[in-house]
């Protein structure tokens, strides 16, 4: 698999005009637009392909090939329109990862146009990823909202739950955001007490995942159950249940963090 390499400045630039085999990463609303290899298999589209115009963003290269990033409101020929989470299963890892972070940077760029201190417009340093104000010198940086999700085990089962937000009879993992002055483990503990009332003990740090609705690091976890009766709060969640490996509900897709837990669970189990 080709590394993809993050840009340490992206910049917006015509330079893909030059680049008949660059990866255009290009968004139509919350869909990526992909060209379609296989019924589960996607890849990014090239310059010819985009039929773009004007600038788009350096966000990183494979391959020495860069990768650049776009809006658009109209869709190519030969090219689908995919919601970026469904996007996880049909793109390699690194590519979906290059995806991830074009997603981020074009979200926080639309959302920080303007100084927050004295309103002037923000432009582009030469050699840093952050925004800078031309009058101020202050500096703005992409915007990170950590998150914790965590796999709750008990002997041979695993805590799932149905969010009110999941798409069909998904079950899924506890997870939460780290609010302002917690650690990773305080977040923890304390949405897991919210959302269904028991208590863990014996965290243990599975791995990290870019999720960019809009900017979310997810930090996944094992836990072990410690006491209490699993109960949905009632306001996210609508049920929660304790599952063995050979008995799970419908779970979320390969390619997501949470996948990743219950399958890697499931080798353990």
């Amino acid at each position: 698999m080709a590394n993809f390499i993050p840009a340490s400045a992206p910049v917006l630039t015509a330079d893909w005009q030059q680049c008949p085999d660059a990866h255009m990463i290009l968004f139509c609303g919350k869909d990526i637009l992909l060209r379609r290899e296989s019924d589960d298999r996607c890849s990014f589209p090239t310059p010819k392909a985009a039929q773009l115009s004007g600038e788009a963003l350096l966000v990183g290269h494979r391959e020495n090939i860069p990768c650049f990033a776009a809006e658009t409101e109209n869709i190519p020929e030969n090219v689908d329109p995919i919601p970026l989470r469904s996007a996880v299963a049909l793109l390699p890892e690194e590519d979906f990862f290059a995806a991830c972070r074009a997603k981020e940077l074009l979200h926080w760029r639309k959302q920080h146009q303007f100084c927050g201190r004295c309103g002037t417009p923000l432009a582009e340093p030469e050699s840093d990823a952050a925004l800078i104000c031309p009058v101020c010198n202050e500096y703005y940086y992409p915007q990170i909202a950590p998150a914790v999700i965590v796999a709750i085990i008990r002997g041979d089962q695993i805590l799932l739950a149905h969010n009110k937000r999941f798409q069909g009879k998904i079950h899924g993992l506890i997870a939460g955001f780290v609010e302002a002055g917690e650690s990773v483990e305080q977040a923890i503990h304390r949405e897991i007490r919210e959302e269904t009332g028991i208590t863990v003990k014996n965290l243990r740090y599975f791995s990290s995942q870019c999720w960019p609705f809009p900017n979310s690091l997810m930090l996944g976890y094992y836990a072990e159950y410690e006491s209490g009766e699993a109960t949905p709060d009632g306001d996210e969640l609508e049920t929660v249940g304790w599952f063995t490996a050979d008995a799970l509900p419908e779970i979320p897709p390969h390619g997501s963090i949470a996948r990743k837990l219950i399958d890697h669970w499931r080798g353990e189990a």
